[in-house]
Protein backbone atom coordinates (compact mmCIF):
# COMPACT_ATOMS: atom_id res chain seq x y z
CA UNK A 1 0.00 0.00 0.00
CA UNK A 2 1.38 3.51 -0.80
CA UNK A 3 1.97 6.27 1.49
CA UNK A 4 -0.01 9.01 1.52
CA UNK A 5 2.51 11.31 -0.27
CA UNK A 6 2.78 8.76 -2.43
CA UNK A 7 0.62 7.50 -5.59
CA UNK A 8 0.74 4.18 -7.55
CA UNK A 9 0.80 4.35 -11.57
CA UNK A 10 -0.12 1.43 -13.76
CA UNK A 11 1.03 1.59 -17.22
CA UNK A 12 -0.47 0.03 -20.26
CA UNK A 13 1.04 -2.88 -20.03
CA UNK A 14 0.41 -3.21 -15.98
CA UNK A 15 3.63 -2.53 -14.45
CA UNK A 16 3.12 -0.55 -11.53
CA UNK A 17 5.63 2.40 -10.12
CA UNK A 18 5.57 4.30 -7.36
CA UNK A 19 5.89 8.36 -7.73
CA UNK A 20 5.30 11.41 -5.05
CA UNK A 21 2.76 13.40 -5.28
CA UNK A 22 4.48 16.27 -5.18
CA UNK A 23 6.09 14.94 -8.56
CA UNK A 24 2.86 12.96 -10.16
CA UNK A 25 1.15 16.89 -9.99
CA UNK A 26 3.66 18.01 -12.51
CA UNK A 27 1.13 15.91 -15.17
CA UNK A 28 -2.19 17.64 -15.14
CA UNK A 29 -3.80 14.63 -16.31
CA UNK A 30 -2.54 12.86 -13.06
CA UNK A 31 -3.24 15.93 -11.20
CA UNK A 32 -6.86 15.98 -12.30
CA UNK A 33 -7.27 11.96 -11.77
CA UNK A 34 -6.11 12.35 -8.17
CA UNK A 35 -8.54 15.33 -7.68
CA UNK A 36 -11.22 13.19 -9.12
CA UNK A 37 -10.74 9.95 -6.75
CA UNK A 38 -8.30 11.01 -3.98
CA UNK A 39 -9.21 7.45 -2.53
CA UNK A 40 -7.65 5.39 -5.04
CA UNK A 41 -4.42 3.51 -4.43
CA UNK A 42 -3.50 2.69 -8.13
CA UNK A 43 -3.72 5.04 -11.15
CA UNK A 44 -3.73 3.32 -14.75
CA UNK A 45 -2.48 4.65 -17.25
CA UNK A 46 -3.56 2.97 -20.41
CA UNK A 47 -1.97 4.31 -23.29
CA UNK A 48 1.59 4.31 -21.61
CA UNK A 49 4.04 1.29 -21.86
CA UNK A 50 6.31 0.73 -18.76
CA UNK A 51 9.48 1.98 -20.24
CA UNK A 52 7.84 5.43 -21.16
CA UNK A 53 6.24 5.69 -18.24
CA UNK A 54 9.97 5.15 -16.14
CA UNK A 55 11.37 8.03 -17.85
CA UNK A 56 8.45 10.35 -17.40
CA UNK A 57 8.77 9.56 -14.07
CA UNK A 58 12.46 9.93 -14.17
CA UNK A 59 11.78 13.33 -15.40
CA UNK A 60 9.62 14.18 -13.20
CA UNK A 61 11.19 13.57 -10.35
CA UNK A 62 14.23 15.17 -11.61
CA UNK A 63 11.90 18.21 -12.19
CA UNK A 64 11.36 18.05 -8.46
CA UNK A 65 14.65 18.12 -7.48
CA UNK A 66 15.43 20.93 -9.77
CA UNK A 67 13.33 23.27 -8.38
CA UNK A 68 12.48 26.68 -9.85
CA UNK A 69 16.10 27.84 -10.94
CA UNK A 70 15.80 28.15 -14.95
CA UNK A 71 19.48 27.62 -14.55
CA UNK A 72 18.97 23.86 -12.80
CA UNK A 73 16.01 23.17 -14.82
CA UNK A 74 17.88 23.49 -18.52
CA UNK A 75 20.64 21.78 -17.01
CA UNK A 76 18.54 18.49 -15.85
CA UNK A 77 16.85 19.18 -19.12
CA UNK A 78 19.52 18.54 -21.48
CA UNK A 79 20.92 15.69 -18.85
CA UNK A 80 17.20 13.99 -19.25
CA UNK A 81 16.89 14.49 -23.02
CA UNK A 82 20.66 13.43 -24.03
CA UNK A 83 21.13 10.34 -25.74
CA UNK A 84 17.62 9.48 -26.19
CA UNK A 85 16.88 7.84 -29.19
CA UNK A 86 14.41 8.47 -31.80
CA UNK A 87 12.08 5.84 -31.00
CA UNK A 88 11.66 6.82 -27.76
CA UNK A 89 11.50 10.37 -28.36
CA UNK A 90 8.48 9.66 -30.46
CA UNK A 91 7.22 7.49 -27.58
CA UNK A 92 7.82 10.25 -25.14
CA UNK A 93 6.30 13.00 -26.98
CA UNK A 94 3.27 11.14 -27.24
CA UNK A 95 3.05 10.12 -23.60
CA UNK A 96 3.77 13.62 -22.68
CA UNK A 97 1.40 15.49 -24.52
CA UNK A 98 -1.49 12.55 -23.31
CA UNK A 99 0.16 13.23 -19.22
CA UNK A 100 -0.16 16.83 -20.11
CA UNK A 101 3.20 18.01 -19.09
CA UNK A 102 3.95 20.41 -20.93
CA UNK A 103 7.50 21.00 -19.70
CA UNK A 104 8.45 17.64 -21.32
CA UNK A 105 6.75 18.10 -24.15
CA UNK A 106 8.44 21.19 -25.05
CA UNK A 107 11.84 20.16 -24.39
CA UNK A 108 11.07 16.56 -26.64
CA UNK A 109 9.35 18.80 -29.45
CA UNK A 110 12.28 21.16 -29.82
CA UNK A 111 15.14 17.87 -29.45
CA UNK A 112 13.26 16.44 -32.42
CA UNK A 113 13.17 19.69 -34.38
CA UNK A 114 16.84 20.39 -33.86
CA UNK A 115 17.41 16.53 -34.82
CA UNK A 116 15.17 17.12 -38.33
CA UNK A 117 17.01 20.49 -39.01
CA UNK A 118 18.72 20.38 -42.19
CA UNK A 119 17.46 16.32 -43.28
CA UNK A 120 16.60 15.24 -46.26
CA UNK A 121 13.13 14.63 -47.22
CA UNK A 122 13.16 10.93 -47.43
CA UNK A 123 14.68 11.27 -43.87
CA UNK A 124 11.90 12.76 -42.45
CA UNK A 125 9.72 10.20 -44.85
CA UNK A 126 11.20 7.28 -43.34
CA UNK A 127 11.31 8.61 -40.19
CA UNK A 128 7.93 9.64 -39.71
CA UNK A 129 6.50 6.63 -41.95
CA UNK A 130 5.01 9.07 -44.30
CA UNK A 131 4.51 7.52 -47.52
CA UNK A 132 5.27 9.54 -50.43
CA UNK A 133 2.01 10.51 -52.70
CA UNK A 134 3.91 12.36 -55.50
CA UNK A 135 4.40 11.09 -58.71
CA UNK A 136 8.33 11.89 -59.62
CA UNK A 137 6.89 14.48 -61.93
CA UNK A 138 4.80 16.18 -59.01
CA UNK A 139 7.59 15.86 -56.89
CA UNK A 140 10.24 17.54 -59.13
CA UNK A 141 7.89 20.72 -59.92
CA UNK A 142 7.62 20.78 -55.89
CA UNK A 143 11.51 21.46 -55.47
CA UNK A 144 11.51 23.62 -58.40
CA UNK A 145 8.82 25.78 -57.34
CA UNK A 146 9.88 26.06 -53.37
CA UNK A 147 14.06 25.34 -54.22
CA UNK A 148 14.59 27.95 -51.54
CA UNK A 149 13.00 25.57 -48.65
CA UNK A 150 15.74 22.90 -50.26
CA UNK A 151 18.68 24.93 -49.71
CA UNK A 152 21.12 23.38 -47.06
CA UNK A 153 19.81 20.31 -46.75
CA UNK A 154 20.92 16.80 -46.58
CA UNK A 155 20.49 15.34 -50.45
CA UNK A 156 18.31 12.73 -50.54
Amino acid sequence: MAEKNTITLKSSDGQEFLISKNAAMLSETIKAMVEEDDSSSVFPLAVVDSKTLADIITFLNKRVDCGDDDDKKKSCNDEFIAGKEWNDLGNLVLAANYLDVKDLLDIICQKMADTMKDKSVMWVRENFQIQNDYSPEEEEKVREEYAWAFEGVEDD
